[in-house]
């Protein structure tokens, strides 16, 4: 099995996002043929392999590129969240998890063109030298003027993108990642030669949305419809935090913590802070999240080097996230989106995922989720109730491994 990949795609505005993936992105071989025996990778072997047909690629060989696991984490986590998942969904399945905007290895700037960052290619051989050219002249004056001057050149050259803080735009950048795979697949289902009209393996997909991240799926859903996908698993997420007066949505089926203007700005002020500042705020979160530290059992068996490495695990992922300020923001976007309705108009199979100790959701906010695509006429929805916490795909690895290939299989047999 190849080892995952790490590489970058930009969203639509502009801004640079980083995914990790099982099998490897790259420009698709010109000569290659869709509709002649079909190139994958031997999950054990890690070769290129050919095949007959693709229906013995898919039922035989492994992973290839037409059916696709997609893990999406969640509030300031990072693709790091599903280390414990990704090595064991991938062996027989193309596996990507992505870094939101703002967390991982994700970023919020961007450089306008022209600048000295656009220009500075000529240290790494991609470009001119005029950005390295300026840098030395700068560098050479050494005076507090010419310092000034620098630093009020730096401010131009690069501008912090401030918005994007909504899930309206993390769905778009979701759209923006799903065209990126689809056409950057190195086997089956890359696109053709220019000069050949060859129809397209489709690239069949189920999303795998923790917290934010399933939020981030009923807002694509919302705005593109499901038809991009085979099935979803939503992971400890009720379709509205806040507690609302329609629909007898109260403190029995809203987020435990952050639920109305209060707790929102509450949660606000702990998260809007620069990362080297914030460890008690990362450390409340792991608290919530962690069935063994929210609720802890006699029955625990967890050693305190064990608890150690995942508070320390778990903060760090959160210290990434480089921009307290905007975390903030999108709390607020996140805890007031109502997505029921979203859920109604879900035809493609669901499985709700829930801890049943979890410091965020109750299990009766959660079946909100399955109440509503049942109303909208979707009967191909099922719950799974764990013993842990919100982060039940790190507690309960194995079984959460399992129940997401099974679901995978009798999605893509139908």
């Amino acid at each position: 099995m190849p080892d995952p990949q790490y590489t970058t795609f930009e969203a639509s505005d502009g801004a640079l996002l980083s995914l990790k993936s099982s099998l490897p992105i790259t420009n698709p071989d010109p000569s290659f043929i869709p509709n002649s025996p079909v190139l994958t990778f031997n999950s054990t072997s890690g070769r290129r392999a050919r095949s007959d047909s693709k229906a013995c690629v898919i039922a035989e060989e492994g992973p290839n590129y037409t059916r696709l696991i997609l893990l999406l984490h969640g509030f300031s986590g990072s693709s790091d969240y599903f280390d414990r998942n990704f090595d064991e969904l991938s062996k027989n399945h193309w596996v990507v998890a992505w870094d939101m905007r703002g967390h991982g290895r994700s970023g919020l700037r961007k450089a306008r063109k022209g600048t000295k960052q656009a220009r500075a290619g000529a240290v790494d051989g991609t470009g001119g030298n005029e950005g390295s050219k300026k840098e030395m002249e700068m560098g050479q004056a050494g005076t507090k003027q010419k310092e000034a001057e620098e630093k009020e050149e730096e401010e131009e050259a690069y501008e912090t993108y401030s918005g994007g803080y909504h899930l309206s735009r993390l769905a778009v950048d979701l759209h923006n990642l799903l065209t990126f795979l689809k056409s950057s697949r190195l086997g089956p289902g890359g696109p053709s030669p220019p000069f050949q009209s060859v129809p397209q393996p489709p690239l069949e997909v189920i999303g795998v949305g923790c917290s934010i991240g399933a939020a981030i799926l009923w807002t694509y859903i919302e705005l593109f419809t499901d038809t991009d996908f085979s099935g979803f698993i939503f992971v400890d997420q009720a379709p509205l935090q806040d507690r609302s007066l329609f629909g007898a949505w109260d403190e029995t089926k809203a987020h435990k913590g952050c639920y109305d203007e209060k707790t929102m700005l509450g949660a606000q002020k702990a998260w809007n802070l620069a990362p080297q500042i914030r460890h008690a705020t990362h450390l409340g979160l792991v608290d919530e999240c962690l069935g063994y530290r929210h609720r802890p059992l006699p029955t625990d068996k967890i050693t305190e080097e064990e608890k150690k490495k995942d508070e320390e695990f778990f903060t760090a992922i959160s210290a990434q996230c480089p921009s307290g300020e905007w975390l903030a923001k999108l709390i607020a976007d996140h805890t007031r989106y109502d997505h029921r309705e979203a859920c109604e108009g879900i035809t493609k199979p669901v499985m709700v995922m829930g801890g049943k100790r979890s410091g965020c959701f109750s299990l009766e906010g959660m079946e909100e989720v399955v109440k509503r695509a049942k109303k909208g006429g979707n009967e191909r929805v099922e719950t799974r109730w764990y013993e842990s916490g919100h982060w039940l795909f790190w507690e309960e690895a194995e079984r959460f491994n399992g129940e997401v290939l099974n679901f995978a299989k009798r999605c893509w047999s139908e």
